[in-house]
């Protein structure tokens, strides 16, 4: 009898485990992302801020994103898209597309430039029919607007990363940290130096769980113009290492003020940088 109770009481606590597990794997499916998915770092990352129209409802979109999301992700190699949305600085409240291509070459061979006066780059077959599939599957039903200002560039980047093939495993994680650039004219050759030799090494060695990434516009609105990503491999690692948008955790607050010291890029900008942290929604 005896050992029919512990085997019973056994039996509790692996129904107790197996039932939190699920509960957990299912809260990380939902909302913010969990590190455990972050995908690789594409050499050309794509940002595209989206501006809801008024009447728009949020979970309409997100529906149709998501899906969209996952319909590229699975018909298009070499590609990763993904939705995020604004928790801190400017955009706070607001989405952005991400599009991550593995490299420049997959990139170009997806949106080739067709001509001389060609900027942005016309989708080949191979594209245009996945997005046809995606029209069909969400019924081309459109949330979203280009104001005024971005019609004649778009609200678009494709952003290249310096120095890609100097990184070591790069993953664009759960949350990241924008900040987009004016380089002071002149200084651009130093800047990137500065970014690659002192700036990334620096982050790559002191705080796992944050990796900074130095990006030159390619093709859009910003093209020949430069950002920083401060990439967190989740919410809650952004929030460990910054409670608030103007405070760093008591801990590592000695460390992290010697190291922005040394990697400070103000004495390059020409104007204080735009903001926004993005939280990515699953």
């Amino acid at each position: 009898k005896g050992i029919q109770m512990i085997n019973k009481n056994l039996l509790i606590v692996s129904t107790m485990v197996i039932v939190l597990t699920m509960i957990g794997c299912s809260q990380s499916d939902s909302g913010q992302s969990s590190s455990s998915n972050n995908p690789a770092l594409g050499e050309v990352i794509a940002y595209r801020t989206i501006t809801l129209l008024s009447h728009s409802k949020e979970s309409k979109y997100l529906q149709q994103t998501m899906t969209s999301n996952k319909m590229w992700n699975k018909n298009l190699s070499g590609l990763h898209s993904a939705t995020f949305k604004g928790d801190r600085g400017e955009r706070a409240g607001q989405f952005c597309g991400v599009w991550m291509f593995e490299s420049v070459e997959k990139r170009d061979g997806y949106f080739p430039l067709t001509n001389k006066g060609d900027e942005h780059g016309t989708g080949v077959e191979e594209f245009s029919n996945v997005a046809t599939m995606i029209n069909n599957t969400t019924g081309n039903i459109d949330y979203t607007y280009v104001p005024q200002e971005s019609q004649a560039t778009g609200v678009y980047t494709d952003y290249v990363v310096l120095g890609f093939d100097q990184l070591k495993n790069p993953t664009l994680g759960g949350l990241f940290a924008l900040r987009e650039y004016e380089i002071k004219a002149g200084m651009e050759a130093e800047f990137e130096e500065f970014c690659l030799n002192t700036s990334v090494p620096a982050f790559q060695k002191n705080f796992p769980g944050m990796e900074v990434y130095y990006l030159k516009g390619d093709r859009g609105a910003r093209k020949g113009k430069y950002a920083e990503i401060l990439s967190f491999e989740s919410v809650d690692k952004r929030d460990y290492f910054f409670p608030t948008h103007d405070s760093t955790n008591a801990e590592i607050a000695d460390e992290f003020g010697k190291m922005y010291e040394t990697t400070n890029v103000e004495s390059f900008l020409a104007e204080p940088a735009s903001y926004t942290d993005y939280f990515r929604v699953n």
